[in-house]
């Protein structure tokens, strides 16, 4: 265990270091002029592109802990499985009250002219925003809740 724990801590201050090393020389090579140079746009591309590996390989150590988690409790599971399972129903519940209706705003032509907003977008915004009600109601009612059940839990 002590060895894993070891490894982990080198390899979280390897990649650190080189993170910050690849920032400084991205940083140093930007001049003050307007139009950056070719080198610092291969830099740029180059720590964005070292973003992008960090995020997959967090993504993946994660995920594989979500796995490991799952297969060594499984009352854990099931809970999880059910709040994976109440999200899914307000995710469908939200896109079934959306409407595709495109809205009117001052410059939506120039929206719907180039293409960025069409009935379809119009409806994943809407099913967000039923998501985000429902969400928010649900937490505000058990805010609520657990007040009530702590009051009744202390008279």
């Amino acid at each position: 265990m002590e060895k894993t724990t070891k490894f982990t801590k080198i390899t979280l201050w390897v990649l650190m270091l080189l993170s910050v090393a690849l920032f400084v020389v991205m940083v140093t090579s930007i001049d003050d002029q307007k139009d950056p140079g070719e080198n610092a746009r291969q830099m740029i591309n180059l720590n964005l592109n070292w973003a992008i590996v960090l995020f997959v390989i967090a993504a993946i150590v994660a995920i594989g802990f979500a796995i490991v988690q799952i297969l060594t409790d499984k009352a854990k599971a099931i809970r999880g499985l059910g709040a994976v399972a109440l999200l899914s129903v307000v995710l469908i519940a939200s896109y079934l009250l959306a409407d595709s209706e495109i809205p009117k705003f001052f410059g939506v032509e120039k929206f719907i002219a180039d293409g960025t907003l069409n009935s379809n977008i119009a409806h994943w915004v809407g099913t967000g925003l039923y998501v985000t009600y429902i969400l928010f109601a649900g937490a505000f009612l058990s805010i609520i809740g657990f007040s009530a059940a702590s009051m009744f839990k202390r008279s």
